[in-house]
């Protein structure tokens, strides 16, 4: 899970962040960190922040990492170099505001929280959290207070970090400084400062951050029961009387749900038999869509199981233009989409080459992939096979999710060629998981 927090400087959104992520037990990732980072690496190369080529050059070689240290507090690295102390001054500050409005420092960086985001439950806290980085985010916070009160806080902070600087700063220096940025950041074209739409507002003047991080831990727990879009009832009628056909036949066992994240994603799964559908269906926790031959429609009990579950049905001999139209709409809305990208059923139960209708559609819809390995459907029913065999074991394993981002701004051809191969690699490591034993959580 993630929770989103964004506002401007000086409400409290790091204090914030960090005691809600200790309190849930979550990763604490601070945006802002990052991106003074790389404005300290800008500045210590010298480069204005006017020489756009002399940036991308710092950028494509710019690596961040984030370490805990002894006692629990967290240190910043750039490219090895411990720069925890060297990015919370003013000049920093105000750089890594000039920065953040550059559009190839915003995607390159967007692309490491990202990756970090997969990786466990975290708090992000930043600018463009909710609207930008982590648009479905289960909760989004913005954080906002009144100007004094923030420029009074940032002094404070600032004095209590550098106590030399008491002769050379004033609440109405740093005031200065903080209407400055404000105005940097909501005009800037590329992500400017904003509330996303679904996002709490916090006004936090008069709030302690105790107090802040109580009302953020109700959200959550509310939030907590509705991380996905409840089922329409008529859906989750088949859902549940699926469900419990296939556990109670075929001790349907489901790996990797902590995989799954909310928003438009395509569900990419090996393709061994008619049953594969309706098991990746209703292994899923909210309301999938998938494509279905139209004669399969007129098979009398699968029929309606499957236009129960959100089938499409599409006629043979429709165009490819058709169907990828069809899908594509679907992505936009939000929704997530099953798709078996070997293009048929299997012979013999084993996994095939992926033909290119995947790429073309995650390059086209610019959706994340989550790859999907089922095994002991071919059992069940075979391909060639009239009826289905009772009794058996089915086994769906959701993997680690792939990003739309690890393939942008790559040209069209190259990505799509590696989208390819990210995905067979994917899949082919989800059933080797479960060949040796199931142990632990699936790659």
């Amino acid at each position: 899970m993630i929770v989103a927090i964004d506002g401007p400087s000086g409400t409290g959104k790091s204090t914030v962040a960090k005691g809600i992520a200790k309190r849930l037990g979550f990763i604490f990732f601070d945006t802002g960190a990052m991106y003074r980072s790389i404005a300290w690496k800008i500045f210590q190369e010298k480069i204005p922040v006017t020489d756009e080529d002399a940036i991308r050059k710092v950028v494509s070689q710019f690596q961040f990492d984030i370490q805990t240290d002894g006692e629990g507090e967290k240190r910043y690295f750039v490219n090895g170099e411990d720069v925890t102390g060297n990015i919370r001054t003013p000049e920093i500050s105000l750089l890594a505001s000039q920065v953040s409005s550059l559009a190839f420092v915003r995607k390159a960086l967007v692309k490491i929280q990202r990756r970090f985001g997969r990786k466990a439950d975290a708090v992000f806290e930043g600018r463009d959290m909710g609207t930008v980085v982590f648009p479905d985010a289960e909760l989004k916070i913005f954080l906002t207070a009144k100007p004094a009160v923030r420029a009074e806080r940032r002094y404070r902070e600032l004095l209590l970090k550098f106590p030399d600087l008491g002769d050379s700063l004033s609440p109405k220096q740093i005031l200065h400084e903080i209407e400055q940025r404000d105005h940097s950041d909501e005009t800037r074209a590329v992500s400017p400062l904003r509330q996303a739409k679904d996002a709490v507002l916090i006004d936090t003047s008069e709030l302690s951050a105790d107090e802040v991080i109580d009302k953020i831990a109700k959200l959550h727990a509310h939030c907590g029961s509705r991380r996905f879009e409840p089922m329409r009832f008529s859906y989750r009628c088949v859902y549940l009387s699926v469900r419990a056909f296939f556990k109670l036949f075929y001790g349907l066992r489901i790996h990797g749900l902590s995989h799954f994240r909310s928003g438009a994603a395509i569900i990419a799964a090996n393709h061994a038999s008619f049953f594969d559908p309706p098991v990746i269906s209703i292994s899923c926790p909210q309301e999938v869509h998938f494509l279905a031959r139209d004669s399969l429609f007129r098979i009398p009990i699968l029929g309606r199981i499957i236009r129960g579950l959100n089938s499409h049905p599409v006629a043979r001999g429709s165009s490819d233009a058709q169907t990828f139209r069809q899908l594509i709409q679907l992505l936009q809305k939000g929704k997530k989409v099953i798709l078996f990208p070997e293009g048929k059923r299997c012979y013999d139960g084993e996994l095939q080459p992926l033909e290119k209708g995947l790429s073309f559609l995650v390059y086209k819809a610019r959706c994340g992939i989550l790859p999907v390995y089922v095994d002991g459907t071919f059992e069940a029913w075979k391909r060639g096979a009239k009826f289905f065999r009772l009794f058996g074991k089915i086994t769906c394993v959701f993997g680690s999710p792939i990003e739309w981002e690890e393939f942008d701004g790559l040209e069209k051809r190259e990505a799509m060629k590696r989208i390819t191969a990210r995905t067979e690699e994917a899949m082919r490591s989800l059933k080797e998981w479960l060949k040796n034993g199931a142990i632990g959580d699936p790659p």
